[in-house]
């Protein structure tokens, strides 16, 4: 090893303390530049760049309002959970996590938030705020502050009428927090959320004297739902999410209880990022979901949460409703096509809904209103969040009745409607570009011959033709509504509320039953979907296109499986006939980790590749132990003593958790010396402390006459010294020592430090 060599030549010269100096320089300066290698995050190239007219650099003192993703922990082991928690022949099919416990197993612990932060400070922002389950951080900088940062340019772009700022090139990071950091949001405001609503063309021509379009008992009807509703299921004990960015006016919503004999429901609103709940030009949105929910599940209470159409503030909003951990089922009918998202902001948003899923939320998100169009433009595309796997994804179709009940359906798409897009209006659907086609994912038509192994959506669809459209009552004028209030309105934005008040419906009557909440639906569905249910329970819509793709028999990326026959649908989810698709939970149980993910790791950064942090050192000579010179795997090593007077500790405090009962450390050493004596001079110790410096147990005793030249492995069943200490913190530690005045010394270096702990 180099720094063995360097050692050697201290005899040849009388100058030692000013090699040995060098030598510390040099240490210094080589770990410093590993530790500072960059890493672009590719991922965050700024779509609509390909096709923007570059105006001028923005101006460096603008502020930026930063939201930095952070990755999950043990992300193979959270996917191990979540197919088990949705296997019905799995022990721990529907044993829902709370946010502590999902905090303890997957989020990113402090110490890894706190490297980020720490980076960030040292660069000048200002953290404003960190998410309670560690996946979002929050800052601001300046533009000047962000570009030396990331190294990258921000300037100021034209694309058509629309003018924003954008980094011109992906941001990069140190290559310490790569593997910590997701995604950098609040670069660039190319792009925002757009509601997925669409209005009568009529509305344009004419103002409504009175109510007009589908009511809520035209809907019940037509669906099914009305049975439910006459035995008492109206979304009791039950509470919905919806997912807004922009206010609602209250007087409104109260007109329009009151037109339908409806009890006003239990609505709260928590306001996100400053958001003022002000009604603007999306209330029209946020109106008609309300609406919408109240029509068909009006006991079921609604929280709504406003954020700011800003990439913060949607990220924000989505992580405070799974972080709340309130509801059971979260509406969402803003959406934006994957592409102007960037991968990066889709695995941010996916890391949220992995947690909502695993603690049993369903989320329902609109499709698009650009039919297979959704960037609006020539371009094949589908929309986010519906998109990931872990969301429902709603088409729209258009809905013909005979009598008050449900006679056809066929895809909703306009050609000549283009206010959304060259090729016009209709149900979004198509292939993901970045999600993969799932397990569950399978079915009559699902490999079609557009099928590529990537995730298709919509899932399901309802009736959203903005030529009948929803009755709905606003009169914000910011939104465009009229001053009689009534409008009728469609879209996408109209079918996803529906589905999720249904969901919300088929809740209650499963818990009314015994039996667990849906939690993430797309699993039950589609086997649903997939064997002969005593009840029909979708309707399966076989005409019309949604500009690209055509409906089918079977599933389509018009249609997806059908639109829903509510009263079938829970009676099937509670049949026998469903072959045991929903056995009831143990009551009372609490959710366990399965056998493939019960060990926990103890130690943080065992292997040293993000940097020092969380270990704690001190060095007699100041040096930094965290060094490029000589690992075991990957690029760093802790390396302990080399230098006279060697006295190096290196730490890691954490807290044994409680619950688990065995408990093992491994670790490899490599240890060389230039002494040969026989004579034990130079000592390397590892021992557990308790949190005040008390020793535990001495582990390893080795010294200078132990060298192995070799990295061997070390490890420990410590298990009777954790046992006694569950909930309390203890300290792993390790010692190196080199005798004072000698010349000839040793080396000690550790690497791929674990503790793990079973149950």
């Amino acid at each position: 090893m180099q720094r063995t060599l360097l050692r050697n030549l201290l005899f040849l010269a009388f100058a030692i303390l000013l090699l040995g100096a060098s030598m510390v320089a040099m240490r210094s300066i080589l770990a410093h530049a590993a530790l500072n290698q960059r890493v672009s995050l590719t991922t965050q190239a700024v779509p609509l760049l390909q096709h923007a007219q570059l105006l001028h650099a923005a101006d460096s003192a603008q502020a930026l309002d930063l939201s930095i993703g952070l990755q999950l922990r043990d992300q193979a082991a959270l996917d191990t959970y979540l197919q088990a928690l949705y296997d019905p022949r799995s022990p721990y099919y529907h044993q829902y996590l709370t946010p502590e416990q999902f905090n303890q197993l997957f989020a990113p612990t402090s110490a890894q938030v706190q490297q980020v932060t720490s980076y960030l400070q040292s660069q000048g922002f200002t953290v404003t705020g960190v998410s309670s389950n560690h996946l979002l951080i929050d800052a601001t900088s300046s533009v000047a502050q962000a570009q030396q940062s990331f190294q990258t340019q921000i300037n100021t772009y034209r694309l058509g009428m629309h003018t924003f700022y954008a980094n011109s090139t992906p941001p990069s990071i140190p290559a310490a927090l790569s593997t910590l950091i997701t995604s950098i949001s609040g670069l660039d405001n190319s792009a925002q959320y757009r509601p997925l609503y669409q209005q009568a063309i009529a509305q344009h021509v004419r103002h409504l004297a009175g109510p007009s379009g589908l009511t809520p008992q035209n809907l019940a009807s037509a669906y099914d739902l009305a049975p439910l509703q006459n035995s008492g299921i109206l979304g009791d004990n039950q509470t919905v999410a919806l997912f807004e960015l922009d206010g609602y006016q209250q007087s409104d919503l109260n007109q329009y209880f009151q037109q339908y004999g409806l009890n006003t429901p239990n609505i709260s609103r928590v306001l996100v990022d400053n958001a003022t709940g002000a009604a603007g030009q999306g209330a029209v949105e946020a109106e008609l979901d309300i609406e919408v929910m109240a029509g068909i599940v009006p006991h079921a209470a609604q929280i709504v949460y406003e954020g700011p159409n800003t990439t913060q503030g949607l990220n924000d909003t989505y992580n405070r409703i799974v972080a709340d951990n309130k509801a059971q089922v979260v509406s969402i009918s803003w959406g934006m096509c994957e592409a102007a998202s960037g991968n990066a902001e889709l695995q941010t948003l996916d890391n949220i809904f992995k947690q909502g899923v695993a603690q049993g939320m369903t989320f329902v998100a609109a499709a698009g209103d650009s039919g297979a169009y959704d960037c609006q433009n020539s371009n094949l595309g589908v929309d986010s969040p519906a998109s990931d796997p872990y969301v429902t994804g709603v088409g729209a179709t258009s809905l013909q009745m005979n009598n008050g009940t449900y006679s056809s359906e066929l895809v909703w798409s306009n050609p000549s409607e283009t206010q959304r897009g060259p090729k016009g209006a209709g149900s979004g659907g198509g292939l993901s570009s970045f999600f993969k086609q799932q397990s569950w994912q399978v079915g009559l038509g699902v490999q079609n011959q557009y099928a590529n192994g990537m995730r298709q959506i919509p899932d399901v669809t309802a009736v959203g033709d903005p030529t009948t459209g929803y009755s709905v009552y606003c009169t914000v004028k910011n939104a465009g509504c009229p001053a009689t209030g009534w409008m009728t309105v469609g879209g996408t934005s109209a079918s996803t509320p529906l589905w999720a008040a249904t969901l919300t419906a088929l809740n209650q009557y499963l818990q009314a039953q015994g039996k667990a909440r849906l939690g993430f639906a797309n699993p039950s569905l589609y086997a649903m979907f997939n064997v002969q249910q005593q009840y029909p329970a979708f309707h399966d819509v076989v005409a019309g296109n949604n500009l690209f793709y055509q409906a089918t028999a079977g599933y389509d990326e018009a249609s997806g499986i059908g639109s829903p026959d509510a009263y079938n649908l829970a009676r099937d989810l509670v049949s026998p006939s469903v072959g045991g698709l929903l056995p009831p939970p143990t009551p009372g149980s609490t959710p366990t980790p399965p056998p493939s993910m019960s060990p926990l790791s103890l130690i943080n950064n065992g292997g040293f590749e993000n940097g020092q942090t969380p270990w704690q050192e001190s060095s007699a000579q100041g040096y930094q132990m965290v060094d490029p010179s000589n690992p075991h795997t990957g690029q760093y090593s802790a390396y302990l003593c080399g230098y006279m007077g060697c006295d190096d500790r290196l730490w890691q405090t954490f807290t044994v958790p409680a619950g688990y009962q065995h408990f093992v450390l491994t670790y490899w050493w490599y240890a060389d010396t230039n002494k040969n004596t026989n004579q034990c001079l130079d000592t390397f110790t590892s021992q557990m402390q308790n949190s005040a410096g008390g020793v535990l147990r001495v582990l390893q005793q080795s010294c200078n006459t132990n060298a192995t030249n070799a990295w061997v492995q070390e490890s420990y069943d410590i298990t009777g010294v954790l046992n006694a200490y569950q909930g309390k913190t203890v300290t792993l530690f390790f010692h190196g020592t080199n005798a004072p005045g000698q010349y000839q010394t040793s080396d000690f270096f550790i690497d791929d430090v674990t503790i793990t702990a079973t149950a």
